[in-house]
């Protein structure tokens, strides 16, 4: 025998299961248009911050780093030009030379006093008279014109400067490299006597450069005229003694060479390399500092990924929190209709309860389609607008732009949170959990949050509840005050006032507490009173600012007001602002 079904109960169950297909097709829609949107605008910012990076690095941070290097090569080089000039200046040497050179170890001890007192390499004098070298350790040699050791005599006696730097092994310390400061000293009529000076040691340079590669993950070279690599950090990609035949480098090592100041680039096995050059006249060599592309771009490649991580969560999190709440929403709207189908003398009941349901679920997804797109739309087409056309825009319009987007974001995070607390309330079986709360607190925690959106229209946010409690859920009535302020910022225009009060009044039965939001602003049109606590019905309009609302916060309020045993109910006339009144239980009932 077949089962009698009734035609109501077959065309309901026909209609839910329709309903439900539509639903889960919708959300994934929305769930494309948000990875969508989300991984659009990651890419551009990631783009935007690659190219800015690299900018940065090519027009500030690699030539900073050659100056500072060559800042520091000055720095050190500037104490021994002194110290070699006041030795040429010193009335001691001229006299000694003057007398004869009868006492040498008077000049040795002078020399060594000069090593020892300024910190130097090495100190020495060369007589035009005897050529005699001397050394802070004594007499080590004399000058002979036919050994092509000692040319660098004869090129600075005859030289028209008074001094000059010299790079060159030091045959007195063991054929150290070193850089000498040599110095003409002259007669008191004026003519050339001796050559003195000093020297610091060569690897004074190489700290510089290891310290340069440890801070900021560069390698560095000193290079001379020639292209021959003097001085490089530790772990260096060019390993080749020159650079005008080391590979991959050679292609720009002429133009490395020939320039006193640029930027380079090459590519050394797939990776591009960014080259800074500078040169370094007292010295004539150049400094070249090389870094990788890809390692200075590792750290905004790993904020993408995270990003995305944490975006791809949040928006799978909301998918299912909103996907559960309507399911839930059908399964609970599919059994109600069911059991009034049932009855007869309830089916007038029961079409309208799902008229109702049905423009709850219309508006429900209303706002989700419509304010969570548009937020989207402003942020994609405003960080294209940065993106790809931020050279014809001046500063103070990217930051207009930028605050347009962030409006937008705020607008996608009040919408998500109503949503979320609207799902809360929707779970069955979620348990009320009361208990004392002060008043007083819960709305300067809503104040102190909502307190960027008052600085932005100057508004007065004033709290004047005192002592007052009440016995309710402390997370849904920190809910109901911070939609109620929110939406007395969003009305009231810039310079207005926004006021929290509390009162208790002693009924027959019970005694209440009755909770005050009131603001300066523009006033409840008297078309709009029936509808405003409606989720069926459209209600949402924008603020003072543009600001717009979701026309979810105020049914949720009255929704969590209801459930701690309390009523809300408002005061408004056009153009004189607003008063949102509810009460709620001073004690257990």
């Amino acid at each position: 025998m077949k089962a009698n079904i009734p035609r109501s109960k077959l065309a309901t169950h026909g209609r839910m299961a329709q309903c439900i297909l539509c639903s889960r097709l919708f959300m994934a829609i929305i769930a494309l248009i948000l990875v969508a949107g989300f991984v659009t605008t990651s890419l551009l910012s990631y783009q935007v911050s690659k190219a800015n990076l690299r900018d940065a690095l090519i027009g500030n941070e690699l030539p900073l780093t050659s100056d500072n290097i060559y800042s520091e090569i000055q720095r050190d080089l500037l104490r021994p030009v002194f110290v070699s000039s006041m030795m040429a200046d010193d009335t001691f040497v001229r006299d000694l030379l003057l007398d004869g050179e009868q006492n040498p170890d008077k000049m040795t001890r002078y020399l060594d006093e000069i090593r020892k007192k300024y910190g130097m390499f090495t100190s020495f004098l060369v007589s035009e008279k005897t050529r005699n070298y001397y050394h802070y350790k004594g007499i080590t040699q004399v000058i002979d014109e036919n050994d092509p050791a000692d040319a660098w005599y004869f090129r600075v006696r005859d030289m028209q400067a008074t001094h000059e730097l010299n790079v060159d092994l030091n045959a007195a310390e063991n054929n150290a490299l070193t850089v000498f400061i040599n110095h003409k000293v002259f007669y008191y009529a004026g003519n050339y006597l001796a050559t003195t000076g000093v020297g610091i040691a060569f690897n004074a340079l190489g700290k510089v450069v290891e310290r340069y590669k440890t801070h900021f993950a560069r390698h560095v070279y000193f290079v001379d005229a020639t292209g021959k690599i003097m001085v490089r950090s530790e772990g260096s990609s060019i390993t080749e003694a020159n650079i005008l035949t080391a590979r991959h480098i050679s292609t720009i090592a002429k133009a490395l060479v020939a320039s006193d100041h640029g930027f380079f680039e090459y590519d050394r096995a797939g990776e591009n390399m960014l080259v800074s050059t500078r040169i370094i006249p007292e010295l004539n060599w150049r400094v070249i500092v090389e870094q990788q592309e890809s390692s200075a771009l590792a750290g905004i490649r790993q904020t993408l990924i995270s990003n995305l991580a944490v975006g791809f969560g949040v928006i799978a999190l909301t998918l299912l929190i909103v996907l559960y709440t309507v399911n839930l929403f059908y399964a609970r709207l599919e059994q109600k209709a069911f059991e009034m189908s049932a009855l007869a003398e309830q089916e007038a009941m029961l079409n309208e309860q799902l008229k109702y349901q049905s423009e709850v679920k219309d508006k429900l997804f209303s706002i989700v389609s419509h304010d969570l797109i548009d937020p989207f739309n402003s942020l994609l087409m405003g960080t294209q607008m940065m993106s790809k056309h931020s050279e014809k825009f001046s500063k103070e319009k990217l930051v207009d732009y930028a605050e347009k987007v962030n409006k937008s974001g705020e607008s996608v995070f009040e919408l998500l949170r109503n949503l979320l607390d609207w799902s809360r309330l929707q779970i069955e079986g979620m348990k009320l959990e009361p208990k004392i709360i002060s008043l007083r607190d819960l709305t300067q925690e809503s104040i102190t949050i909502l307190g960027p959106m008052a600085q932005d229209k100057d508004i007065t946010v004033t709290n004047r509840i005192e002592n007052d409690a009440a016995f309710a859920d402390p997370d849904m009535i920190q809910t109901v005050i911070r939609n109620l302020i929110s939406n007395a910022l969003k009305f009231t225009p810039t310079g207005g006032r926004v006021e929290i009060s509390a009162a208790t009044q002693a009924g027959a039965k019970d005694t209440m507490v009755q909770i005050t939001v009131r603001d300066t602003g523009i006033g409840i049109e008297p078309d709009r009173t029936d509808k405003i606590f409606a989720l069926d019905q459209k209600t949402s309009t924008s603020g003072t600012a543009g600001e717009h609302g979701t026309g979810l916060g105020l049914p949720l309020c009255k929704e969590m007001v209801e459930m701690n045993g309390g009523r809300i109910w408002f005061e408004s006339a056009t153009g004189e602002g607003a008063r949102f009144h509810f009460t709620l239980p001073v004690a257990p009932g």
